[in-house]
């Protein structure tokens, strides 16, 4: 008799400014993704597979990078092996650049209101992603260096920047 092999996806998540990880499954997406709505943005969360790192980043990847925007949304970053990056989206068409994000303390820009997705739509992706080990090909997504953005020199009130402030 032939046993099936059965692949385990194992993944754990930390947040930005933590050091213990916490093992995540699908069952629960829903209430990380409640419990992100009562921190600062700035402390987002990583999800990485629970694995040893093996030859060329196999056991690494997929990374995903979750950020919550009150008025807007979640911020869903899939990194994967093949070195693609993709955002999740509500759409595949964007909008010009409104929403201010600040990249790591970094630099600031504006970005197309598409990459702030609903909660549905990120547990949908995660939940996937948890269960499978990749994306979920029936969501939108965007890949990170083909959406319009504008630099943004200063942040103005309501997190939008004025005329003056935005480099194009």
């Amino acid at each position: 008799m032939t046993r099936a092999s059965v692949t385990v996806h194992r993944f754990k998540y930390t947040t930005v400014g933590e050091s213990a990880d916490y093992p995540i499954e699908p069952e629960g997406v829903e209430s990380l993704l409640q419990s992100m709505k009562a921190r600062p943005t700035w402390q987002g969360v990583i999800i990485a597979p629970d694995a040893k790192p093996g030859p060329d980043g196999e056991g690494q990847y997929p990374i995903v990078s979750l950020a919550w925007f009150p008025d807007y949304g979640y911020e869903v970053l899939l990194m994967e092996l093949s070195g693609e990056s993709n955002f999740l989206a509500s759409s595949e068409q964007l909008s010009e650049p409104e929403v201010y994000v600040e990249l790591g303390g970094q630099g600031q820009e504006l970005w197309p209101r598409e990459l702030f997705v609903p909660f549905a739509a990120v547990s949908q992706a995660l939940c996937s992603l948890l269960q499978s080990g990749s994306r979920e090909q029936s969501l939108p997504w965007v890949a990170i260096d083909s959406f319009p953005r504008l630099e943004v020199k200063a942040r103005g009130p309501s997190n939008q920047a004025r005329d003056s402030d935005v480099q194009l």
